[in-house]
């Protein structure tokens, strides 16, 4: 059992979320939940239900978008309980460090014994993250 409180667990996976594609997976396999469930409203219909299943997005994210590198600058976060609300920017950065995209987002966790177990993430502008997927 962990003694990280939700909003600990949170800054830390994005803070560790990068600046490579392998610390994205280290921070995974850390911290988030082997049964998490991932969904984004722009991919309502294909969820995320398991780590393994996480992993594989980022390995898609690597082949498809040329995703070598991530980085995640979290604006304002508010915990109640177990539950964490944040306004972050992502940005996706190729091998050489060059940004590919930059996803503005309100995201919210629920955090159980330190692993994120549930995700919700909702983009102000979905067009990008659909069009870079899509290719």
């Amino acid at each position: 059992m962990s003694t990280a409180s939700p909003i600990d667990v949170a800054r830390d996976f994005c803070a560790n979320f990068g600046p490579t594609h392998g610390d994205a997976v280290t921070t995974c396999k850390r911290l988030v939940h082997p049964e998490v469930n991932w969904q984004s409203f722009i991919f309502n219909d294909c969820p995320v239900e398991s780590l393994d299943a996480l992993l594989d997005d980022l390995r898609r994210a690597r082949e498809v978008m040329g995703a070598e590198g991530f980085s995640i600058d979290v604006h304002r976060v508010q915990a109640e309980g177990n539950v964490v609300l944040m306004h972050r920017t992502d940005k996706i950065l190729d091998a050489e460090g060059k940004l590919l995209d930059t996803l503005d987002m309100m995201s919210m966790l629920r955090i159980e014994d330190g692993k994120i177990v549930w995700s919700r993430d909702c983009f102000f502008d979905s067009r990008k993250l659909t069009d870079a997927w899509s290719s």
